[in-house]
């Protein structure tokens, strides 16, 4: 699917490029967070099993800049910094439930394209996501521990609405990976079942129009 994507992206940016008049970039940051609470799994078996659970997907934030190729029909790529936050709850018969945080920082890098209607513009393409680092509660449990992926994808669907050199972004992005596929529990990996998917709200200054 990612290759599908990347020879998709080639292209629309051989496309665009090659018929584009104009050529603007600017700066953007902006809010997320994840809309899929997963089920909550059972990590181990016998005395020593606890229930493991997401508690709370929180605002995250990102901020980076943009570059757009193209005026009513464009592609768009982006370079951004995300930070990502999650509480989960730890649930052991013996000690009761316990509430752990996890932060985790990405490089992103979407690769837009689109079209203009007026004010509005529609966008969508595939976004890769390049691991920087993280910071664990769950770090105390002993027999945890974590694996992430040096780079995972997915895509972002979404409405831009332009104010002159202000504009906003409405986007929903999906994930192929599932959510918590970096967590192991004495050495097993125990990622929940459904894939991450979130809504990102942004707000972009255009330096060049």
């Amino acid at each position: 699917m990612k290759h599908l994507f990347l020879s998709l992206a080639a292209v629309l940016l051989f496309s665009v490029t090659a018929s584009a008049q104009y050529i603007g970039f600017g700066l953007k940051g902006g809010l997320h967070t994840q809309v899929n609470k997963p089920d909550d799994i059972t990590v181990g078996s016998g005395d020593s099993s606890f229930g493991f659970a997401v508690d709370q997907f929180k605002f995250g934030t990102q901020f980076g800049g943009y570059l757009r190729i193209g005026k009513r029909v464009f592609l768009q790529p982006e370079l951004l910094f995300n930070s990502n936050n999650t509480s989960y709850t730890v649930k052991d018969g013996n000690l009761g439930g316990q509430v752990l945080k996890e932060k985790y920082n990405t490089l992103d890098m979407p690769l837009l394209a689109g079209f203009k209607i007026g004010a509005v513009r529609v966008q969508g393409g595939p976004v890769g996501h390049i691991f920087l680092n993280s910071k664990s509660e769950l770090e105390t449990i002993s027999s945890y521990d974590e694996k992430f992926k040096a780079m995972t994808w997915g895509y972002q669907a979404g409405l831009n609405v332009s104010f002159g050199r202000l504009s906003a972004d409405l986007r929903y992005e999906g994930n192929f990976s599932n959510t918590g596929d970096h967590i192991r529990f004495f050495g097993d990996q125990y990622n929940f079942s459904n894939n991450p998917a979130r809504i990102i709200l942004g707000l972009n200054f255009a330096i060049v129009k």
